[in-house]
């Protein structure tokens, strides 16, 4: 299921750039926000795109997003590798690190004004793939060799040696849509500023970050300063 999506969001987006063939284009870059319903996780980081004109009022654009890593500090139980370890089980303090990646495109239709005229109104649907990443720092309490202990086991996931704990990468896929605003400047450029709602699904997770670290439905904000090539 997971490989048909993603052949699916490849023959999409080269079926979009198939369709243009005009010689003016823009880039950009800016600030970006990324918020999950009932998360109190809120990422921020940054962003860079290009957007391909396909006609006056409509076009394609291409976004790349990083955030900056959130961390995340909570207890989880331990347990002693073998019963000779007292005591066999015990609470440690964890620190866990997020990470996000995420590249989106779709197409934006503008209202009131042309893409590169004056002030104009934006919306248009987006897809997006996202790449997380998920570790955690295992603190045991004073007294506890950490090297005695491992996590315990659930039916998912085997138990690990506390001190050999390795990221772990969790690829996502998100459809939703976006509606902005955007001020063209008296030189050749714009101002944007974009809000983005969707619908997140797992295609590879063995973290369970989705769920605990990103919502099901999330939201992003986007400004930005576009600069239009003719």
């Amino acid at each position: 299921m997971g490989n048909k999506i993603a052949i699916l969001i490849i023959s999409t987006f080269f079926a979009l750039i198939s369709n243009f063939s005009q010689a003016q284009y823009s880039l950009g870059g800016g600030i970006s926000s990324f918020h999950g319903l009932n998360l109190d996780i809120n990422r921020m980081g940054l962003n860079g795109f290009v957007e391909l004109p396909k006609a006056n009022d409509i076009t394609l654009m291409v976004r790349a997003a990083y955030m900056f890593p959130v961390k995340d500090s909570r207890t989880a139980d331990i347990e002693a590798k073998n019963f000779n370890i007292k005591p066999a089980k015990s609470e440690a303090d964890i620190v866990a690190k997020t990470s996000y990646f995420a590249v989106d495109g779709g197409t934006r239709h503008y209202f009131i004004n042309d893409y590169d005229v004056g002030f104009s109104l934006f919306a248009g649907p987006h897809i997006k793939g996202i790449l997380a990443s998920y570790s955690v720092d295992y603190r045991v309490p004073s007294g506890l060799n950490p090297s005695d202990y491992q996590t315990i086991a659930t039916g998912s996931a085997p138990a690990q040696d506390l001190n050999s704990l390795r990221p772990q990468y969790s690829l996502l896929f998100a459809f939703g849509g976006t509606v902005g605003v955007k001020y063209q400047l008296p030189y050749r450029g714009a101002l944007m500023f974009d809000f983005g709602l969707e619908i997140v699904t797992q295609l590879y997770d063995p973290a369970y970050i989705l769920g605990y670290d990103i919502s099901p439905l999330s939201f992003s904000m986007n400004l930005g300063y576009r600069f239009d090539w003719y």
